[in-house]
């Protein structure tokens, strides 16, 4: 069964803090006061259609709030793509003001694209932090977009700190990260799933 916009369940979204730490793509299993930020949530829309709000910045403060603003190398694209070093300008408070944001550096280094059992596609996209030497604070932010094999679409995005300074961060502003990732991932559904059925 592929993922259309129609086949899709009630949405639903989940938001936790693990203190046993996802594994991930470049750092591999962190310990050293390692935990993990994660939120999942089903989307009444394509794979392809999810991907593209996530990628398309351009379009983030129309819907984002939590980081309403993102800047690119160049202003010939507005679209994130592998091997970009970008900034996003992140709202703590969740409200999309110019008085919460703090920026923060990333590199995408990966956009990878499967081919699902059920004929639709499934995506993964990798930010490496960059804010801290790695020394410091390791972070990286994995989001997966995928079908299971009755239509339903779902976007799970993750991030991993370790270092001497990630016991702070979880400290200060673990609970916040909880919120404000259970909020981009229900905005990132709203935006998405009105955005396909106009």
């Amino acid at each position: 069964m592929r993922c259309t916009s129609t086949e899709q369940a009630n949405p639903t979204t989940k938001a936790d803090l693990l203190r046993s730490p996802l594994p991930t793509p470049h750092w591999g299993a962190q310990t050293n006061s390692a935990f993990t930020v994660r939120a999942v949530v089903t989307v009444n829309a394509t794979p392809t259609a999810v991907l593209d709000s996530l990628l398309d910045t351009s379009k983030y403060s129309a819907w984002n709030n939590f980081v309403p603003k993102i800047d690119l190398p160049t202003s010939s694209s507005r679209r994130l793509g592998a091997d970009v070093l970008f900034t996003e300008h992140v709202d703590m408070f969740g409200q999309g003001k110019p008085s919460g944001l703090v920026k923060l550096k990333l590199l995408m280094t990966t956009l990878q694209e499967k081919d699902e059992y059920n004929g639709s596609k499934s995506y993964e996209v990798v930010w490496l932090g960059k804010a801290y030497p790695d020394w410091a604070l390791r972070s990286e932010r994995v989001h997966a977009i995928s079908c299971d094999n009755q239509g339903i679409t779902t976007y799970e995005v993750w991030e991993t700190f370790s270092g001497p300074l990630a016991l702070l961060v979880r400290l200060f502003v673990g609970g916040t990260l909880v919120k404000r990732f259970k909020q981009w991932n229900e905005e990132l559904r709203d935006y998405t799933e009105a955005r396909s059925h106009t």
